[in-house]
């Protein structure tokens, strides 16, 4: 609402004529929950604007960046570090040096302090003009050897940081084999920990991050732990990397509690959910989208942490207390949101409810074609909604399980989820025989050999199929 209110002060400076055509757009277009461009040339198919609609929509785009531009401008360090680069340039093409000087002087500390080393290879850049302009050799050449530091140090970061989401990269097409995990650590070492002078906050984040993906990977908890609390340590040193990158601080607090779920230590959950919860008003950072991801992770996890507790009745409260904010949030916001609806038609599944199980499944479902919702959630929506329609002893349950299995004999990485299909099957037949009974223990078992090869500390917030099976047998 600022960044609106702001827009149109800054459109007033701007008026022709009493009024401005692409205002009265930008009010049209802002009433629409989505854009609709053929109710828009209705609204105004008696101007003659309309006619040229594009090149007014072009016009609205650029002048709602110059203001968004205007009004974040000392906002963030990049932003408040362009108009000071801006500064520079301009006192010395005016041949105002020792102002120049300055101003170069107090950008390069602050720089430095929040190791933010691309801007400053920009600003020793300029210092080194201003000495050659001074012709002051011993100053010119510290500078030379400075830049090439600073590249030193921004290659590094480069390193690591490709290294890390190589690891990643990995991890995600399934194809970590120990040869690329000895490959990746022997990277590793061979660059960290490196002379002091190059080493920074970058370095130090992206070589923890590589860390804790191949103690994923080795499902070492312990050590993945300590990983993820050296980022918070690096963090929580300077309020300024928070305040700069309350993203990274988020996700890395996103992976303290799935691994505290994964460890089982769900009397920790909690506090790190509250501290998530409140840092953004702790370090006073406006940011919407944010704000929006910070409560659908923290709300998903909190809903699981209840069903692990078997509290699931306060979940069905949490459920109702959170639904008129969740009604704000579009459906195509982000993938996050499906995985809280996964864990919403959890818990109304265990207390019963399963029309309303089924209401927050059918929008995953009824989503999943406009939304890159990850394919283990699609599997588990589909999975779900079989045990629930099982359950309420739909009539839909058979047609249901033939889409189902259709759906899950193309996805080749996780055909091991057939076996839960496969028991769902044994268990919905009426019909059951000594030859079922001994098949579904088999299938059970070969599910508890399977999960404890898994990776513990790769939790997946979803349903205990193992658990639901063992209560039907």
């Amino acid at each position: 609402m600022s960044e609106k209110r702001y827009f149109k002060i800054f459109s007033a400076r701007h008026v022709i004529a009493g009024e401005n055509n692409y205002i009265r757009l930008f009010d049209a277009i802002e009433k629409q929950e989505e854009y609709n461009e053929q109710k828009i040339k209705t609204t105004f198919n008696k101007e003659a604007f309309i006619s040229h609609l594009p090149s007014e929509k072009h016009y609205l785009y650029n002048h709602v960046l110059d203001s968004l531009n205007a009004f974040h401008k000392d906002r963030t360090f990049l932003t408040r570090y362009c108009n000071i680069l801006m500064t520079i340039e301009i006192l010395y093409q005016k041949g105002l040096f020792d102002q120049c000087k300055k101003v170069i002087k107090k950008a390069k500390a602050e720089a430095y302090s929040l190791e933010k080393f691309s801007i400053l290879k920009l600003i020793v850049r300029w210092e080194i003009l201003v000495f050659i302009k001074d012709e002051d050799v011993k100053k010119l050449y510290e500078s030379f050897d400075e830049e090439l530091r600073i590249l030193d140090v921004i290659r590094l970061s480069s390193v690591l940081m490709r290294i890390a989401f190589k690891i990643q990269i990995e991890m995600y097409r399934g194809k970590v084999s120990p040869a690329f995990l000895r490959e990746s650590e022997e990277e590793l070492k061979l660059h960290y920990p490196p002379k002091k002078e190059v080493n920074s906050f970058w370095a130090k984040y992206y070589y923890h991050s590589a860390k804790g993906l191949i103690y994923s990977i080795e499902n070492k908890a312990l050590s993945r732990l300590t990983c993820y609390k050296e980022i918070n340590a690096l963090l929580e040193t300077n309020k300024q990397f928070i305040v700069d990158l309350p993203h990274i601080y988020n996700s890395n607090n996103n992976n303290l509690v799935n691994l505290m779920f994964a460890m089982e230590k769900y009397d920790e959950v909690r506090p790190m959910l509250n501290k998530q919860r409140s840092f953004i008003h702790t370090y006073k950072i406006k940011n919407a989208t944010l704000s929006k991801m910070i409560f659908i992770h923290t709300h998903e996890s909190e809903l699981f942490l209840l069903y692990k507790l078997g509290e699931t009745v306060e979940g069905v409260v949490l459920i109702k207390k959170i639904e008129p904010e969740l009604k704000k949030i579009s459906l195509l916001f982000s993938p996050a949101l499906f995985d809280l609806f996964f864990m919403m038609a959890v818990i109304t599944f265990c207390e019963e409810d399963y029309r309303s199980a089924i209401k927050w499944l059918n929008k995953i479902l009824n989503t999943e074609r406009e939304m890159n919702i990850r394919i283990e959630q699609r599997i588990n929506t589909r999975l779900l909604y079989l045990i629930v329609l099982y359950e309420k002893e739909d009539l839909f349950f058979d047609n249901q399980y033939q889409s189902t299995k259709r759906f899950l004999l193309q996805e080749k990485k996780h055909q091991g989820t057939l076996k839960i299909l496969d028991a769902i099957r044994l268990i919905s037949d009426g019909k059951q025989t000594a030859q079922k009974k001994e098949k579904l223990k088999f299938i059970y078992k070969k599910l508890l050999i399977e999960r404890k090869k898994a990776q513990a500390d790769s939790i997946d917030k979803q349903f205990d199929y193992i658990e639901w099976i063992e209560s039907k047998m």
